[in-house]
């Protein structure tokens, strides 16, 4: 089963009403209903850095878009290896955006500090597991100028949404 790392930017736009972006939050929904359906497992930290970020963007409880449900699913679903593996990042310098799994390289070293938890993980992932977790982003083009330098420590990465990311 493929392993998946959800970005933020997917729960939002799946949850999105606005119609200037129907295309790419359609392509959103397809791939969290496949998350949801268990044709990818979900992976995330142990600390919940993750989740909280879900949950900070999301209504789980309250509104009823896929974004929402994904996250619902998520929180009840969390221990079920068939559905989510969690892995362990080790932050440093008490500030939450610095992560010893995050590499050590000067070409990453502008990369969004509240999006490393994401490369931590996929790191530690394929550490425990020896299996690569692919990072789903829909729309974020901070992260465009990282991915050869991502690609280079195996970080693999897929745009749902390609003409948002460039």
């Amino acid at each position: 089963m493929n392993a998946v790392i959800v970005d933020t930017n997917v729960i939002v736009i799946a949850n999105d009403t606005d119609d200037k972006r129907a295309d790419c939050r359609d392509l959103c929904q397809d791939r969290l209903h496949q998350i949801i359906s268990r044709r990818e497992k979900v992976v995330i930290d142990n600390n919940w850095r993750i989740l909280k970020e879900y949950e900070r963007n999301t209504k789980p409880n309250t509104r009823k878009g896929i974004g929402d449900v994904f996250v619902k699913t998520l929180l009840r679903n969390q221990k079920n290896a068939n559905f989510c593996a969690m892995v362990h990042i080790t932050p440093l310098a008490g500030n939450g955006t610095e992560f010893k799994e995050f590499p050590t390289d000067n070409a990453l070293r502008g990369f969004d500090p509240d999006d490393r938890k994401f490369i931590a993980v996929a790191i530690a992932h394929q550490a425990q597991f020896g299996q690569t977790a692919t990072i789903l982003l829909a729309i974020d083009s901070g992260w465009t100028n990282y991915i050869t330098a991502l690609a280079a420590h195996s970080v693999d990465i897929h745009s749902i949404c390609e003409e948002d990311t460039s």
